[in-house]
């Protein structure tokens, strides 16, 4: 039985003994209190489990052997009690209110919406180099929404509230480029079961960026494979709603900036530089074009 009050925080977590301890002491010091924690260790080779064990009266705890996000998330989603999800990354940090916020909001809008927000970007080292202000599409109508999605528009899954009757009909799916995961989710829910989405214009939580970030690895081969989940979307639409999705994209896509696009480009040369890159150019890539969306 859902408990309609109830938060389900479901933490994938794999070889994250540096930055997991961290992020979930933010999550017990949230001020929303009805809340329960579920993590998901995908067979790591560090001491994350170890770590996880020393939580073990407040967290949920499950393991498997590596299987990879998609498969680590499905698990602990089939754990979920609560009316929300919220799918966190155990590198990234939430702020005390984080959780009240997102219900708060969450409590005025139907339940097929699902709640996003601004957020801060930190470095490995828990210092904050800026905050990330989306793109506030609240005033839209579904489909320019759906547009602005398929043209690429990136939701931090992180800052998410999703409620979780959404994941009865769409599914997390097992991808073999794990990083469009959520975008992937997100594209579905909206074109093919009619979910909605609302920015909160604040940051809540603490995003961090580092270069052995999984998201961070190929970036360029990301974007491509993107572009394929797009295409297969569309063809499972009906043919009218379908050509106008095409038909639609193609003119909003021709006013894209020219600044737009040199970043795009940048990020695709960024993914061939050497691992030295700095964290800091790839913050300013994420922020350039996400800003020009």
């Amino acid at each position: 039985m859902v408990n309609d009050d109830l938060v389900s925080v479901v933490i994938p977590v794999y070889n994250s003994e540096k930055y997991l301890e961290a992020c979930l002491n933010s999550i017990l010091n949230q001020t929303y209190e009805n809340i329960e924690i579920i993590a998901v260790d995908d067979g790591s080779t560090d001491s994350s489990l170890e770590i996880l064990k020393q939580f073990s009266s407040k967290v949920r705890i499950f393991s498997q052997e590596n299987n990879g996000l998609a498969s680590s998330l499905n698990l602990g989603i089939n754990k979920v009690r609560g009316r929300w999800l919220k799918w966190f990354s155990p590198d990234d940090i939430m702020y005390p209110y984080t959780i009240e916020t997102l219900v708060c909001e969450a409590k005025k809008h139907s339940d097929n919406t699902i709640l996003y927000s601004n957020w801060n970007i930190m470095d490995n080292t828990g210092d904050t180099l800026r905050e990330f202000q989306e793109s506030n599409y609240n005033g839209l109508s579904v489909f320019q929404y759906n547009l602005r999605l398929l043209d690429g528009q990136q939701i931090n899954v992180n800052t998410t509230l999703i409620p979780t009757h959404l994941l009865e009909e769409c599914k997390i799916r097992e991808l073999d480029d794990p990083v469009a995961i959520d975008y992937d989710f997100f594209l579905h829910s909206a074109l093919l079961y009619g979910t909605k989405f609302h920015l909160i214009s604040r940051p809540l939580i603490k995003y961090r960026i580092h270069t052995g970030q999984l998201s961070h690895k190929n970036i360029s081969k990301t974007l491509d494979y993107v572009q394929e989940i797009k295409k297969e979307i569309l063809s499972q639409l009906g043919g009218s709603i379908k050509k106008k999705y095409a038909n639609e994209l193609r003119l909003y896509q021709k006013t894209k900036q020219t600044k737009r696009k040199t970043m795009e480009l940048g990020m695709k040369l960024i993914s061939s530089t050497p691992s030295w890159v700095s964290d800091r150019i790839l913050t300013f890539y994420l922020n350039k074009i996400r800003q020009t969306r």
